[in-house]
């Protein structure tokens, strides 16, 4: 327990790597698609397998975060999570499904129910992990009720739901199909930057 408590208290302190500099990565313009928001709907839960790899920022009010680089691998409904600290020099990796989530970090093993109670009991962190597996996609998690904004083409600009904003700043496509690749989540507490610098949609 002493190791991983240490890790953690390393990884933490890595935070200082500005995640502007990862932001100033200017993506290529996108060609945006019209489609009805029933359609956009079907089309973005369709995806099930997919891997997204960027930059997080995680900080709360009180000035605690961390940035990170991180790797998501979704097959159905098992994922992978990696979180990289600065020069990918300590990494710590979280592996789920709908009933548990086990994080590894320096050999060690620790489970929980969630990916939510995990990362907040080890890491004094919140990230909602059950829901940005909706969320990256652009899409509201089915499960609560929500309010939301369109733009010109029927991508999400503003979703609001479990107490969170979720602002999409930019938009890329893969194919015909049109995914975020910049968001902002926020609530009382806490505030997640994700940039997408990577979609691999199979």
């Amino acid at each position: 327990m002493a190791k991983i408590i240490a890790l953690i208290f390393t990884f933490l302190l890595c935070g200082c790597t500005s995640f502007s500099q990862h932001s100033a990565i200017t993506p290529a313009k996108p060609i945006n698609h019209y489609l009805p928001w029933t359609q956009r709907k079907l089309q973005l839960n369709a995806l099930q397998e997919w891997q997204a790899n960027g930059n997080i920022a995680i900080h709360s009010v009180n000035g605690k975060g961390v940035n990170a680089s991180f790797s998501w691998q979704q097959m159905k409904t098992d994922y992978q999570l990696r979180l990289f600290g600065p020069f990918g020099t300590q990494s710590i990796l979280l592996i789920g499904n709908p009933q548990q989530v086990t994080l590894l970090a320096h050999n060690q093993h620790i489970t929980a129910p969630s990916a939510e109670s995990l990362l907040t009991q080890q890491l004094g962190l919140y990230l909602p992990v059950s829901q940005l597996y909706y969320w990256l996609r652009g899409l509201p998690t089915p499960q609560s009720r929500y309010t939301i904004n369109f733009d010109a083409y029927n991508h999400l600009l503003q979703l609001r739901q479990s107490h969170w904003r979720i602002n999409y700043l930019h938009y890329t496509n893969i194919g015909s199909i049109d995914i975020p690749d910049r968001i902002v989540l926020s609530n009382a507490q806490w505030t997640v930057q994700i940039l997408i610098t990577h979609w691999d949609l199979h």
